[in-house]
């Protein structure tokens, strides 16, 4: 699977709300490049309104999750 359709299928499981799903995905990614590929992938799919809402989101629940 390549990182690109990594990163469609983490998107997939924010927008529906599977946020620890997302979150076991992007550690499957790896950490440390997941988050500057997710920024990049996300302004090439949205305007830049709606890839910012993402990211934001991603981040926050990622965080809350992991800081549970």
């Amino acid at each position: 699977m390549t990182k690109r359709e990594q990163l469609e299928i983490i998107i997939n499981s924010l927008i529906n709300g599977q946020r620890k799903q997302m979150v076991a995905q992007i550690e499957e990614y790896g950490l440390y490049d997941f988050w500057e590929d997710f920024k990049s992938y996300m302004k090439e799919i949205y305007s830049n309104n709606l890839s910012s809402e993402y990211f934001e989101d991603a981040v926050i629940s990622y965080f809350r999750i992991k800081n549970r």
